[in-house]
């Protein structure tokens, strides 16, 4: 016997031989890739901030104004990001088919009642869909034609 069937108890290893591994192993994947995505970002601000540093600094020896950084340039003209109709649809068609998707998913790994998790997005998406042809209804005709000024 090993020493790991000696020191837990019985009950314990039942259990922990009915866990879905599937479903643990990919929490944690997902975890582990956040977090590597965290620090790789937070590594690449660090080396562009280090880079802007040595030219700041060779600019000073060489007698030249010091460059802006990065975030101190100014955009010509910003960018106007609104919601819109347009995005809500997609965004709720990409819920709707992430629902359907995990759906299925469950449901051929673990079972209908792990399955039916997959309706929290397709409900969301659902209700995006909803908004956006309830707002287009009772929004009417409020742009002007083009060819009126």
């Amino acid at each position: 016997m090993s020493l790991l069937h000696l020191s837990m108890p019985p009950l314990l290893l039942a259990s922990l031989e009915s866990l879905p591994w599937v479903a643990i192993i990919a929490v944690g994947a997902s975890m582990l890739m956040t977090i590597i995505a965290v620090v790789g970002g937070l590594i690449i601000a660090y080396h562009r901030q280090k880079q802007w540093h040595e030219t700041a600094r060779l600019a000073l020896e060489k007698g030249q104004p010091l460059p802006a950084m990065l975030d101190e340039v100014p955009q010509s003209q910003p960018r106007q990001r609104t919601g819109g109709p347009g995005r809500d649809l997609r965004a709720g068609l990409i819920l709707i088919a992430t629902g359907a998707g995990l759906f299925v998913f469950f449901d051929a790994l673990i079972g209908r009642g792990m399955a039916y998790l997959g309706a929290i997005p397709g409900f969301i998406g659902i209700a995006l869909v909803l908004y956006v042809a309830l707002t287009q209804l009772f929004r009417g005709n409020d742009t002007p034609p083009a060819d009126r000024p």
